[in-house]
């Protein structure tokens, strides 16, 4: 079988596509499979997440894991699109500073690779990303909090280091408050 992205021009490589259904079966797929990628939302144009091994799709991983409105932040699972994160965060009065131009993107492949930023006052969603937890190449999971050294590398890698599987937005670039009267 072949993949495509969503538009339609770029064939991928891959020859199989695996849903994991948990971290742990995650990070048994990644320590059987010497080449792995992340199809993502399939939106790149270009062989960057193109591998001839499989993909694995975090399409599942959707949710939105906690919205903790004393720090403003909101904590993802790594699949979730800005369409099914927008309408989550729509029905507690929150939103994101900034938004993708189309709601299949997932939020961490926009924050992996920097994307949907505006000029220095409106940064992309990486430049608000506060927390990350990822698997690499080995299997093991990790997370890593803004302040660390290697932080923001992390955050935009571009998906050569791992598979995100949580990610949490923060409120002083990312999340805010909104109250919407009619």
């Amino acid at each position: 079988m072949s993949y495509q992205n969503w538009a339609g021009n770029f064939t991928y490589g891959a020859t199989e596509m695996i849903f994991p259904e948990s971290v742990e079966h995650l990070q048994q797929l990644v320590k059987e499979h010497r080449r792995i990628k992340v199809s993502g939302s399939g939106h790149t144009f270009n062989a960057i997440t193109d591998t001839n091994g499989i993909f694995v799709s975090l399409r599942h991983w959707n949710r939105m894991l906690a919205l903790n409105e004393e720090r403003g932040t909101v904590t993802v699972e790594g699949g979730i699109t800005y369409g099914e994160l927008c309408a989550e965060l729509a029905l507690t009065d929150y939103a994101l500073h900034n938004l993708a131009s189309l709601p299949h993107i997932t939020v961490a492949g926009a924050a992996a690779t920097a994307t949907h930023g505006s000029g220095s006052r409106n940064g992309s969603l990486a430049a608000a990303v506060e927390g990350i937890e990822l698997v690499d190449a080995n299997g093991e999971l990790h997370t890593f909090s803004r302040g660390a050294a290697e932080f923001s590398g992390v955050v935009v890698n571009l998906g050569a280091l791992g598979i995100v599987t949580k990610l949490t937005p923060e409120r002083r670039a990312g999340l805010f408050h909104q109250t919407v009267r009619l």
